[in-house]
């Protein structure tokens, strides 16, 4: 006999769902509601029950995940859920679509004084779009949230150098967290390229890793990582360790995520007392090849951009070495 998904109560949300394969449907509050709503939805599955401004803020927070998660990248997914479920946590659970507020954002943001610009702009940007995607879907008429301001996004002007980065690996006592270092040090790649390389990525007859279009950042073009010498002995090893799965994983034997990479950085700063991060070793790579005289195209295509526009903006940071400008400045007047 077939079996058919029964509603259920979810505490923390207040209401009734159905679970229709990985999706959980808010049907409503009230037990005979939801079972009225159940038998539609059940008779025409293909149209879930549309949310309303009169809904919960949490009900179109899950219908957008819904959304997200069938039409997206699992890391898109995951970005959006670890930051929206803080925002729902950080509100009242009978907070409805209509009585949700810019002040309710702002005092979000405001309650992570340790986070920085970045970190507080991504959280705003969450929240944002899930309620403009809301609008945009008929749901509400307007997002309430359409003219908040954004804490503007900071810049990484931190450029580390050689002795600096030498003192990273030195005072890394584990290996696995010194492949993470060398590789992103000699690549310029970005964390989430190499967090998420795999066997399958490697070119080994090319020294390259290759990411399909559908894996790379804009989902356009493949993204083409070319490796040193150290990248691709470092590769290879842990190509023979993790055949299936990330490369790169802590002593546990689990993959790197920025978070455990961050948290590794600060128990560093202790010992140096500097924090850097993974994307302050991309940018330092953009800033040595510029300095060893390559050009500046060259330099993007290695960095994943498609013009030097971005690497102009963001990650030539000459200014911190004003010796090699003096020197430059002199040949130019010969």
């Amino acid at each position: 006999m077939a079996r058919f998904p029964k509603p259920f109560f979810r505490t923390a949300r207040l209401a009734w769902f159905v679970q229709v394969g990985s999706r959980q449907i808010r049907l409503a509050e009230g037990r005979d509601e939801a079972f009225r709503r159940y038998h539609e939805f059940m008779a025409a599955p293909q149209e879930p029950p549309p949310v309303s401004k009169s809904e919960l803020v949490a009900v179109v927070v899950d219908a957008f995940l819904d959304f997200v998660q069938q039409h997206r990248s699992p890391e898109t997914y995951r970005w959006y859920k670890d930051r929206l479920e803080l925002f729902c946590n950080a509100i009242p659970a009978s907070l409805t679509v209509d009585q949700l507020r810019p002040f309710h954002l702002q005092k979000w943001i405001d309650s992570h004084p340790d986070r920085s610009n970045g970190t507080k702009r991504n959280y705003c940007r969450s929240i944002q779009r899930a309620m403009r995607w809301a609008e945009e879907q008929g749901y509400i008429e307007r997002s309430p949230l359409a003219h908040f301001k954004k804490p503007r996004g900071g810049s990484r002007e931190q450029v580390v150098s050689v002795a600096e980065y030498q003192k990273l690996v030195d005072n890394t006592a584990d290996e696995s967290f010194r492949d993470l270092l060398t590789v992103t040090w000699e690549t310029g790649c970005r964390p989430q390229e190499s967090l998420r390389v795999e066997a399958r990525h490697v070119d080994l007859a090319g020294n390259r890793w290759v990411f399909p279009a559908s894996e790379a950042k804009g989902g356009r073009v493949p993204r083409v990582i070319y490796l040193t010498p150290a990248a691709f002995e470092i590769t290879k090893r842990l190509m023979k360790r993790y055949p299936q799965g990330p490369l790169f994983r802590n002593t546990d034997g689990r993959p790197w995520t920025p978070d455990a990479a961050n948290c590794r950085f600060g128990r560093l700063k202790k010992k140096l007392g500097v924090k850097c991060c993974l994307y302050s070793l991309r940018h330092s790579f953009a800033t040595r090849a510029l300095m060893r005289g390559l050009d500046s195209v060259t330099v993007a295509v290695l960095m994943g951009h498609s013009d030097t526009s971005m690497l102009a903006r963001h990650y030539a940071h000459l200014t911190q070495a004003p010796s090699f400008l003096l020197e430059q400045a002199r040949r130019a007047s010969e």
